[in-house]
């Protein structure tokens, strides 16, 4: 029992060592470092990004397919974390010399593209480990493992950027600016993915795939296969449209607070700690909330609060208003994930739920291309109006974006409704 314990342990430490990546170069400083130091149009951030989330979308299948076919999962995973963090201190080696952007953009685009492959052969390693029966409550670990990663990764990291934590001075740091927390970031990342590469000893296995099938003829055979089930193809629509919103949110609100609202780093940082302890209590929140009410009211609900939020954010110049949006905002998005994975599964037929989340998966990944690229060309378009008006549209966008989403889901109820009759 105990070695099972340290072994889910060192799985769940992942999740706390990628986020120190996720927070620190997607969310905050790589788009802050283009736009705001090197004086770029956040198109380029958003092309970055897309680039990366299409190339994630047509590799992932046919490298998850070869990591079955050569029956070990842990070998790709160390591959690719690695290459992440060596781009990632590229970044930081490079932004400090006279390099051009797209050096830094190139070396972004291996470093998010390893990111996202990773947490492909993270996420199979998770019935290595977790007991028959017990794969939800040790994935619960994982993803509280993750917020404490971010937070502590956003501390540790930020007196190498402004010397020091939260006001307080650290003596032995000195400030180097948003270039010098890509270095750090990216030893942080390794050394706390470490447990997970040397406890977990992992079995080689045979794969259960039916052969002579590729990837891309599964993708399409299910895509098909789900017109059988009615509310399915309606959500994964929804979904990409919210999910875009959303995901262009992440990326883009540290810009956004900066030249919308004027905040300096020293703001923006406790707004992203906010935030995330409120997502890891919103998840709980909403959980609670799907098993009383069901995850479409759910879902339903969440939607609603994002529109709501983007739409107050609009005016917000204040410090106390920021980081109490901040803590809304938060909570909301641990609610979307929370409710997301339950309605699908309501949906479902229960001998096809892998099959339809490979789905899920490919739609939230179309929409880290799509939403990016909106932001981008509609700041771009109304830059000669301001960056007051660019970056407030930008946001409008976003919500609009989500309230699309939220439109395209609503009828869902019906098909639920129908099918609890069915049961009954």
């Amino acid at each position: 029992m105990e070695k099972r314990t340290g072994s889910i342990l060192a799985w769940a430490m992942y999740d706390f060592a990628n986020t120190i990546y996720s927070m620190n170069v997607v969310s905050l400083y790589f788009p802050l470092l283009i736009v705001l130091n090197l004086g770029h149009p956040d198109i380029y951030v958003s092309v970055a990004n897309s680039i990366s989330m299409l190339i994630v979308a047509l590799s992932a299948p046919f490298l998850g397919q070869l990591s079955d076919s050569v029956g070990r999962r842990m070998p790709f995973l160390i591959v690719v974390t690695i290459l992440c963090c060596l781009t990632t201190a590229g970044i930081g080696l490079l932004s400090g010399a006279a390099s051009s952007v797209f050096s830094l953009l190139l070396l972004f685009i291996v470093a998010n593209v390893s990111y996202q492959l990773g947490l492909v052969f993270y996420n199979s390693l998770l019935p290595v480990v977790a007991p028959i029966g017990r794969m939800g409550r040790v994935s619960g670990i994982g993803v509280a493992l993750g917020y404490l990663g971010a937070i502590f990764g956003m501390l540790l990291v930020m007196p190498f950027n402004e010397g020091k934590i939260l006001g307080w001075e650290v003596p032995w740091i000195s400030a180097g600016g948003r270039a010098a927390t890509f270095l750090p970031t990216a030893i942080l990342f390794l050394i706390f993915a470490l447990p997970t590469f040397f406890y977990i000893r992992e079995k080689k296995f045979v794969s259960k795939e039916e052969p002579g099938i590729g990837p891309l003829r599964r993708i399409i055979n299910t895509l098909k296969d789900s017109k059988r089930f009615p509310g399915i193809r309606r959500f994964l629509i929804g979904r990409f449209l919210f999910q875009e919103g959303i995901e262009t949110a992440i990326i883009f609100m540290a810009i956004y607070s900066e030249k919308a609202i004027g905040m300096p780093d020293s703001v923006k940082i406790p707004f992203f700690v906010i935030a995330t302890i409120g997502a890891a209590i919103g998840s709980w929140i909403f959980g609670h909330l799907v098993d009383s009410k069901g995850p479409l009211k759910t879902l339903n609900i969440v939607l609603v609060g994002w529109i709501a939020a983007l739409v107050l954010l609009l005016p917000v110049t204040g410090r106390l208003p920021y980081y109490l949006l901040g803590a809304i905002i938060g909570a909301l998005l641990g609610g979307v994930w929370t409710a997301s994975r339950p309605l699908l599964l309501e949906l479902s037929p229960p001998d096809a739920v892998g099959r339809f989340f490979g789905l899920y998966s490919l739609s939230g990944k179309a929409a880290a291309i799509v939403g990016p690229l909106i932001w981008g060309v509609v700041v771009w378009l109304l830059g000669p109006m301001g960056d007051s008006i660019a970056y407030r549209v930008a946001v409008l966008a976003l919500a609009v974006l989500i309230a699309a989403g939220w439109i395209v889901i609503r009828p869902l109820k019906t098909v639920i409704d129908s099918k609890v009759r069915v049961v009954e």
